[in-house]
C-alpha cells in the first residue's frame, strides 16, 4: 500500500538556517527627533525627517503619524518634488467636477493630473481615504519606475491578499516587496486596501528613495532569509499555500537585492538559495500529490541551484549544503515509493 511522501522536512526547523544571506552594510539615518510626537525610537522619526529635509513636508513641530491621509494630501506630497512653486501658483483651476477653485489642494491635484500621477476622470475625490496599494501606484509613477515590466516573470501567489496576478494591484504590490518598501504582516496579508496613514506614508517613500540610491540591499536579503525560515515551519505545519507564498517572496526579495548589485556575488548566491528553497516547495507539493516524478524532477532542480550559489558565493555552502540534503533525501523518498508495489484492491 502506498503511503505519503515522507521527504523529511518535518524533521527541520528555523534553525538549520545557520548563514546569514545578508553581511552587506546597512544603511543608517540619524534624526534630530524635531517632531515632537514621534518616539525616538520609532523607524517614523528618520522617514519623517528625511521627508522634511527634502522640503516635502514641513519641519518640526507635530507630524500626526497616525493620521489617515487623503488625496488631496497624496497629491501634494508627491508633486512638491517635482514641480517648481512658481509653476503651481500658475495652476488656479482643474478639469475635475470635484475641485473648485479657491480649494488649497488645485495646483497639486492638477498637477499629478497632468503627470499621470493619478487617472483623469470626471471626479477626483479630494477628501477620500487613500490605500496602501493606491498610494504605492502613485508613488512608483511619480519616481518613474517601472513597477509593471520589472519582475515581471514573477507570477506567483505572494500573500493572502496579494495571490492573484490578475489583479490591477499585484504589479504593485510585486514591485513594493522586490524593492523592501512593505513586508508580508503577521497574518500573512500585505495590507493591500488598508487605509494609509501619515507614519506609513513616510516610511514607504522613504524605504523607495532608500532602494533606488541602493542602500536596501541588507534589508532584502534579511527579508529573503526570513522567508526562507518561514517556509521550513510552514511545510513542518503542512501549510502549503503560505509556505508558497514565502518561497515566492523569498525570490523576489533576492531579485530585487540584485536589481541593485547585480555583479555582488552573495546577492547572485542568495538568488539560487531562494529559487532552490521554491523548487523543494514544489517537490514537496508534488510529493504529496502523489506526483513523485514531479517530486524527483523538483529535488534536482533545488539541488543544482544549490552548486550555483556556492559557485558564486562560497560562504553560502552551509545552507546550500543543507539544501542538497533536503533535495537528496525527497528524491530519493521520491524513488522508494515508487518501487513499492502498489496495495492490492479489495
Amino acid at each position: 500500500m502506498k503511503t505519503t511522501m515522507p521527504t523529511r522536512l518535518a524533521a527541520l526547523t528555523v534553525s538549520c538556517i545557520v548563514v546569514s544571506l545578508s553581511p552587506l552594510s546597512a544603511f543608517a539615518q540619524t534624526g534630530s527627533a524635531t517632531f515632537t510626537d514621534i518616539p525616538k525610537d520609532s523607524p517614523i522619526l528618520a522617514a519623517a525627517e528625511y521627508l522634511a529635509a527634502k522640503g516635502i513636508i514641513q519641519a518640526g513641530g507635530t507630524f500626526k503619524p497616525n493620521d489617515k491621509l487623503t488625496r488631496a494630501q497624496v497629491a501634494k506630497i508627491l508633486v512638491v518634488p517635482l514641480v517648481a512653486p512658481d509653476q503651481l501658483q500658475k495652476i488656479t483651476s482643474s478639469t475635475f467636477t470635484d475641485v473648485p477653485a479657491g480649494q488649497w489642494f488645485v495646483p497639486y491635484v492638477e498637477a499629478a493630473r497632468a503627470l499621470g500621477i493619478v487617472d483623469s476622470a470626471a471626479t477626483f475625490n479630494p477628501n477620500g481615504a487613500v490605500s496602501k496599494a493606491a498610494f504605492l501606484k502613485m508613488l512608483f509613477v511619480s519616481k518613474k519606475l517601472n513597477y509593471m515590466g520589472s519582475f515581471s516573470d514573477l507570477q506567483k501567489p505572494l500573500a493572502q491578499d496579494a495571490q492573484n496576478s490578475t489583479d490591477w494591484f499585484y504589479p504593485v504590490m510585486r514591485f513594493a516587496l522586490a524593492s523592501s518598501v512593505t513586508a508580508v504582516g503577521q497574518d500573512g496579508s500585505i495590507g493591500v486596501s488598508q487605509e494609509i496613514t501619515r507614519g506609513q506614508m513616510a516610511l514607504l517613500y522613504y524605504r523607495l528613495d532608500m532602494y533606488t540610491e541602493g542602500r536596501r540591499t541588507q534589508a532584502l536579503l534579511s527579508q529573503a532569509e526570513t522567508d526562507i525560515g518561514n517556509v521550513l515551519q510552514l511545510l513542518n505545519a503542512k501549510d502549503m499555500s503560505q509556505a508558497e507564498w514565502a518561497a515566492a517572496r523569498s525570490v523576489l526579495a533576492t531579485r530585487g537585492a540584485l536589481a541593485s548589485r547585480p555583479t555582488e556575488p552573495l546577492v547572485k548566491g542568495a538568488v539560487k538559495v531562494s529559487e532552490g528553497f521554491q523548487s523543494l516547495v514544489m517537490g514537496y507539493k508534488a510529493g504529496t500529490a502523489g506526483n513523485y516524478d514531479g517530486a524527483i524532477a523538483s529535488a534536482k532542480e533545488a539541488y543544482g541551484l544549490a552548486a550555483k550559489a556556492k559557485e558564486f558565493a562560497p560562504a553560502l555552502a552551509p545552507i546550500a549544503n543543507q539544501m542538497q540534503a533536503i533535495a537528496k533525501k525527497m528524491a530519493d523518498d521520491a524513488r522508494t515509493i515508487k518501487s513499492q508495489p502498489a496495495a492490492p484492491v479489495k
